[in-house]
This record gives C-alpha cells, sequence and structure tokens, in this order.
C-alpha cells in the first residue's frame, strides 16, 4: 500500500501536467502537408503604461509588455522550432533580420536566435508600436529552453536595445510551452501498431 499511493501521486501529477498543455493550433495544411504546432499566447514582461490616457481616470491604462507563442513548423521535409513575441514599444525603431535577439537562461547561458521581424505597426487605441519578432529556435537550444528557465529577453533594435525581464511564473509558462510542443509531436509522431 505504501507503494500504491506514491505511485498514483505521481501519475496523477503527470496527468495533470498534461491537462496544462494550450495548444492553440495543430493543424496540417491540405495542399502542400505543411504542419503547424502552436501553443496558445502567454504574458511576458510587465504591465507598462500606454502612451494613451484613458478617459475619467487620473492615470494611464496599462497593457502587457509583450506576450510569446512556441511553435513548431513542418514542410518540405525542413522542421523548425520558432518563438514567436509580440512586443510594445514607445517609439519607432527600425530592426533588421539577423542574429538580434538573446535569451538570458537563469543559469548565465546566453542563446542567440535569428529573428525575422515583421515592420512595427502603430496602434492608435493605446498610442505605442507593435513589434512581432519570430525566432527561429536550433535544436540544441530548444534543449536548453525544455531544461532551463529563460530570465531575460534581449531585443537589438538599430541603435536601441529592449530588456525583457520575465517573471518567474512566465519563465515556467515559457518552458512549458516548449515542453508542451514537444509532448504534441511525441504524441503525434508515434509509430502506430
Amino acid at each position: 500500500m505504501k507503494y500504491i499511493l506514491p505511485m498514483f501521486l505521481l501519475l496523477a501529477l503527470g496527468f495533470n501536467a498534461s491537462a496544462q498543455c494550450k495548444i492553440a493550433l495543430d493543424k496540417i495544411d491540405e495542399f502542400d502537408s505543411t504542419r503547424l504546432i502552436a501553443t496558445k499566447p502567454f504574458n511576458i514582461g510587465y504591465l507598462v503604461a500606454t502612451g494613451n490616457v484613458a478617459e475619467g481616470f487620473d492615470g494611464k491604462e496599462s497593457v502587457e509588455e509583450g506576450k510569446a507563442i512556441f511553435s513548431f513548423g513542418n514542410e518540405n521535409n525542413i522542421r523548425s522550432f520558432f518563438l514567436t513575441l509580440a512586443v510594445l514599444e514607445r517609439k519607432f525603431y527600425l530592426i533588421d533580420a539577423e542574429y538580434n535577439v538573446h535569451l538570458k537562461l537563469k543559469d548565465g547561458q546566453i542563446l542567440t536566435l535569428l529573428n525575422v521581424p515583421e515592420d512595427g505597426e502603430f496602434d492608435r487605441k493605446i498610442m505605442m508600436w507593435k513589434y512581432v519578432h519570430t525566432c527561429v529556435v536550433p535544436l540544441e537550444y530548444f534543449h536548453a529552453l525544455r531544461n532551463g528557465l529563460v530570465e531575460k529577453i534581449r531585443i537589438e533594435y538599430t541603435n536601441y536595445k529592449q530588456t525583457i525581464v520575465l517573471e518567474d511564473k512566465q519563465a515556467q509558462a515559457l518552458q512549458d510551452a516548449v515542453k508542451c510542443v514537444e509532448e504534441r509531436l511525441k504524441a503525434t509522431s508515434a509509430p502506430k501498431p
């Protein structure tokens, strides 16, 4: 009996971890067989005051500093993981497609990712610029993200650097997203008898 209870608790915790896996998309394109798996977005950074003064309030509205999505894409036998960051900036900044996004893990390791950014878009509702950074995550970095926690994210624009500090629960959410995509890949790519 004393061995059954710990085994039951381990199984229950294992099922609970899988139940918290939040996949937003797992789709195979019917025309070209491209497969995309993506987690639901989660917040990164702190709440920041917008450039917009809310009506009827003495202060400014606040919004999340950014959101992140972890994903996997498979097209024509090219398989890759991606980390997509949507962040807010007060000013317009130029940024090129190059290795300009850095992840600092809690153990001090720095991972430098290839970023393919979209041009900034001005949001009149909050009076701030929105940027989307899609970063390619190599396999060795995938394993580092699966086994470690990200402490900070640095984005290097032309003549400006932005550092986003992750709270502990956000760092855990990123690691969980990586594991979630891995679980979905394992579950769907297992050989069928």
